[in-house]
């Protein structure tokens, strides 16, 4: 028999061989998952353009950090106008509180005397008249134009004497009330100017690393268009799926061990999330192992943040049971 012929024989056998028992690798203990990541996309409500940016890829920053900044220049004058508004509003208010001005109420006190001059004067033509016509020497009209004359002085100091009590006097309550409805008014409106003012500054909201900067100084952001999108320090996560025939072993808290190239020894993670909806089996993480099409995502975070990019892709191995639910 020639080399092709024992060739034949040997690969017929191992054809049969594997009918007859079965060709399959060793079961799998643990799963193939990866690393993913929760980034924050870091955006401002409103538009402008972008004037600073002084961080850059790769760059490690605390919460607080400036990340950008927007062009502010209208804002700030919305805000100056604002005050000015405010500022009115609180003079108007205080001016109903303290009635006219000294000069005015010095006039109206010399009309007061003004007025009482001219009842003494009217008074006395009265009394004048009066007599002149009980004997007969002064007509009913002289008479009757002295009665209206002093009646017209009389009403003419009450008239001056209510000016001058009414003049120290404050606003009425419904001026008042108009008055610091306005101040309020005004106060909310320069509180929003301020808010958008500082929307223009964007700061960082927690410690992180900056992924990928979206925007360069100079270009138009429209408004809730992130700018940056930041890795947090919480760092990534595990994501891999489970089978549905082995979905009750997991619970939340069940602890695991995460091993990839590059990994450092020892990492450990806790189950944090199972889905309550099955998935069809990723094609990456296809096996001819697992004959399962559905499968239920799983995510665990790990117990310290290794310093680790996601997409690295890592086996996991149950370590302990589930923890018991508080």
């Amino acid at each position: 028999m020639n080399g092709y012929g024992r060739w034949a024989l040997g690969t017929s056998a191992l054809i049969a061989t594997c009918v007859i028992g079965g060709c399959s690798r060793p079961a799998d203990t643990g799963y193939q998952g990866y690393l993913e990541a929760d980034y924050a996309y870091v955006g401002a409500p409103l538009a402008g353009r972008l004037v600073a940016l002084p961080v850059r890829r790769g760059m490690l920053v605390q919460a607080g950090t400036a990340l950008y900044g927007l062009d502010a220049t209208l804002e700030t004058q919305q805000l100056a106008e604002a005050q000015s508004r405010l500022e009115q509003a609180r003079a108007l208010r205080a001016d109903l509180n303290l009635g006219r001005r000294p000069e005015e109420i010095r006039v109206i006190s010399e009309r007061v005397r003004e007025a009482r001059s001219a009842l003494a004067l009217a008074q006395a033509e009265l009394k004048r008249t009066t007599e002149l016509s009980h004997r007969g020497l002064a007509s009913a009209d002289a008479l009757d134009r002295a009665v209206a004359s002093e009646a017209q002085a009389r009403a003419r100091v009450a008239s001056v004497l209510a000016e001058q009590n009414s003049a120290g006097l404050a606003g009425r309550p419904e001026a008042l009330t108009a008055a610091d409805a306005a101040i309020a008014a005004a106060d909310a409106v320069v509180a929003q100017a301020r808010w958008r003012l500082a929307q223009m500054q964007v700061a960082a909201g927690s410690d992180g690393s900056i992924v990928d900067t979206l925007y360069q100084v100079g270009e138009w952001v429209p408004a809730g268009s992130p700018v940056i999108k930041l890795l947090p320090a919480t760092g990534p996560f595990v994501r891999f799926f489970v089978p549905l025939r082995e979905l009750s072993q997991w619970q939340h808290g069940q602890a695991l061990a995460i091993e990839c190239e590059g990994c450092p020894a020892g990492l450990g993670a806790t189950v944090s999330y199972i889905a309550a909806a099955p998935e069809y089996t990723p094609p990456i993480i296809y096996s001819e192992s697992r004959s399962d099409d559905l499968v239920y995502r799983v995510e665990a975070r790990f117990d310290k943040a290794p310093p680790l990019a996601p997409g690295l892709p890592v086996h996991v191995e149950r370590t302990s049971p589930a923890a018991p639910s508080p």
